[in-house]
């Protein structure tokens, strides 16, 4: 897929064996880089990524969410996948407020994974790609704005 292309992931997982099994399935379905790291304090050691991938704890079904820790990356606004085993729908919605992007079955399919970062990252290069182009009319429309003073004044002054 297009979006993956030259894309920077981070996969945040405490198990080692698993990270690593998980950067190679994904390594092996596209073309993009992608770090594993252990804890959320190495992620400033990383180059700045478009999506983080984040393992999240076990919890027991009778256990509301209580342990789901905010996203600690909710104010860069880059999409955070948050990867709980056998999640309950409130534990779903708990996570959801806590600021990841979404929730995900672990383990998750590999190409389930890949399609969904697929879309995750297709979605944020548009609405940057929106941004920017709001951004570049609004400036224009200011341009617009000053150029009839500055038109005004320069007549003043040659008069």
């Amino acid at each position: 897929m297009r979006s993956l292309i030259a894309s920077r992931l981070v996969l945040i997982d405490s198990d080692p064996l698993r990270r690593e099994a998980l950067v190679k399935a994904l390594s092996e379905l596209g073309s993009f880089e992608i770090a594993g790291i252990a804890t959320v304090a190495e992620t400033s050691s990383a180059p700045a990524p478009d999506l983080f991938l984040i393992e999240g704890p076990s919890l027991s079904a009778n256990d509301p969410g209580s342990f789901i820790v905010p996203n600690p990356f909710a104010a860069s606004s880059i999409p955070a996948i948050l990867m709980l085993p056998e999640p309950t729908s409130e534990q779903r919605r708990l996570a959801l407020r806590a600021g990841y992007t979404i929730v995900l079955a672990a383990p998750v399919p590999v190409r389930l994974l890949y399609r969904r970062v697929a879309q995750l990252l297709q979605n944020a290069r548009r609405a940057r790609r929106r941004a920017e182009a709001i951004a570049a009319r609004s400036a224009a429309k200011r341009r617009e704005e000053v150029s009839p003073h500055i038109a005004s004044r320069a007549d003043a002054l040659l008069h």
